[in-house]
């Protein structure tokens, strides 16, 4: 009886060490990869500071270009008489304008693919919802601008038809082409939040 009682004490000991060790892996696993979890997202998050540094730089740069280019824009069409020969530089203007817009898409490319996920490191989160409302913003005040400076090309030519047929008319009139958008055609919302941060030029 004894020799059976030490048989089957042994064995759960056995039992015992076995399950504790297994446990003790586990435990242990999971804190590494808690560990390295948390070390990859510190590493990510420090990376989102660092590109939105670059894009909100970039973001300023646009803001002061996009005040010369509406100041411009307000001297070239004070006069329908004198449009067609300052059409070349505000055309060359508003093309610069839309690229510094691709440009600012570009540089933050990396908030765009990690953006998508809310992180541990609230600084990060911040940083990632200032991104999506700076960039619809932008995006959206340039459609605005758009808009506004072809509305007022469309003046300009229907100007043209009366100006040109007139029996007093000393100089004809060419019609101007209205401004391309090669990219941003449609307002966005980026952050799917049901609103068009922009769309009103604000």
């Amino acid at each position: 009886m004894k020799r059976q009682y030490l048989r089957l004490f042994s064995f759960l000991i056995g039992i015992t060490f076995i399950i504790s060790g297994v446990l003790f892996t586990l435990v242990n696993n999971y804190k590494q990869d808690k560990k390295k979890k948390i070390d990859e997202e510190k590493l990510i998050a420090d990376e989102i500071g660092n590109v939105y540094q670059t894009f909100y730089d970039k973001e300023k740069s646009l803001s002061t270009f996009r005040d010369e280019v509406i100041n411009e824009f307000k001297s070239f069409s004070v006069f329908f008489t004198t449009m067609p020969d300052k059409y070349a530089n505000i055309a060359s203007k508003i093309e610069n304008y839309e690229k510094n817009i691709t440009e600012i898409e570009d540089i933050s490319s990396y908030l765009k693919d990690k953006c998508t996920q809310r992180y541990s490191v609230l600084e990060a989160n911040d940083k990632c919802d200032a991104y999506y409302i700076n960039l619809e913003k932008s995006i959206n005040i340039f459609i605005a601008d758009m808009e506004l400076f072809n509305s007022k090309i469309k003046e300009y030519n229907k100007w043209t038809e009366t100006e040109n047929s007139s029996a007093i008319a000393t100089k004809k009139y060419d019609k101007l082409e209205e401004f391309k958008v090669k990219k941003y055609t449609e307002y966005v919302d980026l952050n799917d939040d049901g609103t068009y941060l922009g769309r009103n030029n604000e």
